[in-house]
This record gives C-alpha cells, structure tokens and sequence, in this order.
C-alpha cells in the first residue's frame, strides 16, 4: 500500500559509500559499496510503498552504473540529477524538478523528507524549500556544524537502521497531520470567501474623518477601497495565488485593481501607497501596462515628492494627518516594500538605495536596543517615541517587512546583516512575551492589554518565512506553530477573523490609548491569517 511520506534522497554518503567510488578516465563512477545496511533499507522502503525520488549531485551515467550494478536502481520513481538540471543543490531547481517530475504540488510539501549527508546542500536545500529534512550523520567528509541557520535538519540519525525507524515513526503522524491539514485548508478558504465582502465593506468611520479632514481635497470616493487596510488585504491574497495558483484569486485581484483604474486613484501618501505593492507584482505576472504605469508613477513620485523628516526618512502622512518630523513603523510596510519592488522591476538603483535607506534609518530610530522590540513611532520635534509604546501590530509589520524585503531586493552584505540581527533580536523577545496559549497582546509587552489576531498572525508568518529564508535560527518554529490552535479558534464558521484590532493611529501620550481600540474584522486581518496558516501549513 502506498505511503503517505515521499522521500527525496541523496546517494553519495548517503546510500553509496563515497570512499569506495571507482572512477574511468573519464570523471566517470564505474561502481561502489553501499554503506552498511543502506541498500537492504533502501529495498525495504520501495517494497513497504513508499516514493522514492533520487535528489543528487553528480552525473547520470555515474548513478546509472552503480545502481546497476548494485540491482537497486527499480527503487527511485524519478532520478533527479545536477547533471542534467544544471544545477546543484541547494539550488531550488533541483527541488522544483522532483515535484515536477514525481507531480507535486505545494499541498504535498508537509509530507516530503529530503535525506541527504551534507548540511549545506541537502539540509539547507529542503529547509529553504519548505519540505522535512533529515541529515544522515555518517561521513566525516562534510560539514558537522550548523553554520548557518538554515542548515539544522529537522532530525539526525547515524546509520540506515536509525533513518529506517524514524520514517517509520514520521508515517504514524501523517495521518493527525493530513486531518490537521484538512482543517488548515478549510479555513483558508472560508477566508478567501469572506476576503471580497469584507475587502468592499465601507468603513464609515473612515470616510466620515475623511469629509472634514481630507488633506488633498481629493474625491472621497477614490479612497474608498483604497487604503492601506486594503493594501495589506490584497497582499495576502496575491501570495495565496502564488502558492495555489487559482485563477479565481488572479481574477479577484484584477477585478479591484480595474475598478480603481476607472475611477481614478487617490492622492498618494504613505497609506494609499500599499495597494501597488500588490498591482506591481500583478504588472509583473501579467505584462499589462494599464497595471505597470500607475505604479512607475506612484513610485516616482515616492521618490520626487514625498514628505520628508530629519535625515531623509518618509515622514508618516496619511490621507487625513500630516504627521510632521514623524517615523512610524508602519511606513515600511506600506510604503517601502512597494518602492524596492519598483526597483527591483525596473532596475532602478536609486530606488533600491532609497529602500535600503528607509529601513535603516526607521531601524535607527525605532529599534528599542534593550529590548529588540520597535516602537510605533520617533518624533524629530519631540526627541521621542510618543507614548513609548510596542504597539503589536506595528511591530509585526517589522517581523514581516524585513524577511519580504531581503527576498525582493539583494542588498548589499552589511545591509542584510544589519536586518537579519535587528530581526533576530526582535523575535528573541517576542518569543519571551507569547502568552502560553500562543497569542501576543495588542502591547506586546502589557499582559493587560488584549490578545489580538492579527499582530499574532504577523508574528507567526514573519517567523515562519524568517527561518524558511535562513534569517531566523529554525528552533524559533515551536514559537510560530504554537499561534496556530488560537488563531483557527478566531476563525469563525463563515471565515471571518476576529479579535482584530481596528486602525490605530498613534498614542501619542498615553500607552492605553491602544487598549482601547475596538475589535472589528477587516481586511489586513484576514490577510495576515491567511499568510500566517499558508506557512504554517508547510512546516506541519
């Protein structure tokens, strides 16, 4: 019978014994040993069910000879050569080969296990790809340390025997993970469900500041669904296309962005600025121009006219406040992400350069240096943080920006280093203030404060992808899988995210100023639960 678990496997170390490789004139393995016990288990494993795909580096006629010669060959569905990708692990195409090949799809990541011998190929290379790795510690010719982050397998064994009982033991769980699994997917879909009608509802509030407080003298109408709660909305949904690749996703999106471009789009300011994120990427994917000039546009004018503070930074102007001399943390999310994918679209450096800038100088001023974590905001006028406050949201869109930026634009060596230790100091103590049942308060560090969804969803998504992009060591996993039980509790029936908190503006002189923010579901709410339970659902 046909197992749940897929195994991926490398040969040299791994099964074959590298130190017994006869070679032709050629370069050309003619043969080799098996490591002790390594073939009866390799036999064993096809003849219980299990698909086997072999994922190594070397060439074809190598592996063709040996496992010939050695009668195993039967045992590997698809052989996946570096050879013939032209390319090695851990590059992703290797990877992207063998699902190609075996027809996987991202639903069935959760139950691939990469073997291999060599941390920095075969570990690193499932780690990043988002599939189990177990490193098979028999060699003394490679690496025996982590180096970096994203070479700790997820499980060690010595010998076949040892590798034999640990896929045994894995399969066992496959059945609570498919369930568990089943559950994760069902909520995402009521999500997206619910995502149009709460995408298109007015926010009253909103548009009532706005008749009295509209700083552009701006149609009110083009704000409508513009906004940065949309922006954050719509980013979600266009990485679920990404990973699911359904067209009625591609098809919702182009629906909004083709309805905001017949009524025209709102004066741009740090907030209206989010919703291109999206349609860049959207211009990208599809070539269309109609989608690809308002965004040049937009990021020009980032560039030419944005309001300013002290030494450059983009000063926090929203539809309805000024904000003058001010940093907040949420620029970088709304507004900067945005500008460094022009960049990297265009291939701008300017662009680029300005992006860098932005997220070093709002470390400067908004990193707390004791604690790791970011404050709302830095007043150039006041030389303060306002009410000093490590509001939960502004922080997550921290723990969020900087992996996605390092994965938009290839910075220059300090400046990802720079993030990369910033975004670890923060999670480290995020990781001290998650209440046991794994949410995070809307202060992060004021258990008095409420528990609240979508900064706990934030967290756990920016960990998830931290360490999925070898920023984040991969103990930091059990701090984000441990989000996920509340957060599908906060999922109703009909999709809808709850225990979010509504737009928040900046306390400016009193820390309980965000306790009393409402609970309301919105947009970014469902998105950033979407976001959170995709990885999630890659890591079970």
């Amino acid at each position: 019978m046909e197992k749940n678990l897929i195994l991926f496997t490398d040969s040299g170390d791994t099964i074959i014994d590298e130190g017994t490789q006869i070679f032709d004139e050629r370069g050309i393995v003619t043969r080799a040993e098996f490591i002790p016990g390594a073939g009866e288990v390799l036999r064993q494993l096809k003849e219980e069910g299990y698909r086997i795909a072999l994922v190594a580096d070397g060439e074809w006629e190598s592996f063709q000879n040996v496992y010939r010669e050695n009668g195993l060959g039967y045992c590997f569905e698809e052989w996946i050569v570096s050879e013939v990708v032209g390319e090695q692990k851990p590059a992703r195409s290797m990877f992207d080969t063998a699902m190609e090949a075996m027809k996987l799809t991202e639903a069935d990541k959760p139950f691939i296990v990469m073997i291999g011998n060599n941390l920095k190929k075969d570990v690193a290379g499932a780690n990043r790809y988002g599939i189990t790795s177990v490193w098979l510690d028999w060699s003394p010719r490679y690496f025996h340390s982590a180096e970096e982050p994203d070479w700790q397998p997820d499980y060690i064994v010595k010998t076949p025997e040892e590798l034999k009982r640990l896929i045994g033991e894995l399969e066992e769980k496959c059945g609570e993970k498919r369930e568990l699994l089943r559950r994760v997917n069902g909520k995402i879909h009521k999500m997206v469900e619910a995502f149009t009608g709460i995408l298109y509802e007015t926010d009253d509030i909103f548009l009532k500041n706005m008749e009295s407080n509209n700083l552009a003298g701006d149609d009110i109408a083009r704000y409508r669904y513009w906004e940065w709660t949309q922006g954050v909305g719509l980013f979600g949904l266009w990485k679920l296309f990404c990973y699911e690749k359904k067209d009625s996703y591609l098809d919702t999106l182009k629906k909004y962005y083709d309805r905001q471009i017949a009524i025209g789009f709102p004066a741009l300011n740090v907030n209206t600025a989010a919703p291109y994120l999206t349609m860049s990427f959207l211009a990208e994917y599809t070539g269309e121009e109609k989608y690809l000039k308002p965004c040049i546009a937009a990021a020009e004018e980032i560039m030419e006219s944005f309001p300013r503070t002290k030494e450059g930074g983009f000063q926090h102007k929203t539809s309805d406040s000024v904000n003058e001399e001010e940093l907040w943390d949420d620029t970088l999310y709304m507004t900067v992400l945005f500008l460094a994918n022009m960049g990297r679209i265009l291939k701008n450096e300017k662009m680029k350069a300005e992006a860098e800038y932005q997220f070093l100088l709002h470390d400067k001023y908004l990193s707390d240096r004791t604690t790791g974590l970011w404050y709302h905001g830095w007043s150039f006028r006041e030389k303060n943080h306002f009410a000093g406050a490590f509001w939960g949201r502004g922080n997550c869109w921290i723990t969020m920006a900087i992996p996605e930026f390092l994965a938009i634009q290839d910075c220059s060596e300090p400046v990802r280093r720079m993030l990369t230790n910033t975004l670890r100091a923060q999670i480290e103590s995020l990781q001290k203030y998650q209440e046991p049942n794994g949410m995070w308060h809307t202060l992060v560090d004021d258990g008095d404060s409420y528990v609240e969804a979508s900064a706990t969803c934030g967290f756990a998504y920016g960990i998830l992808k931290a360490v999925k992009d070898g920023l984040a060591d991969r103990s930091c996993l059990e701090t984000a899988v441990k989000a996920a039980a509340p957060i599908l509790d906060y999922i109703s029936r009909e999709g809808v995210v709850n225990q979010v908190s509504y737009g928040t503006p900046m306390g400016r002189t009193s820390r309980d100023f965000y306790k009393e923010i409402q609970l309301k579901p919105m947009p970014y709410g469902q998105a950033l639960a979407i976001l959170f339970l995709m990885e999630y659902r890659t890591v079970l």
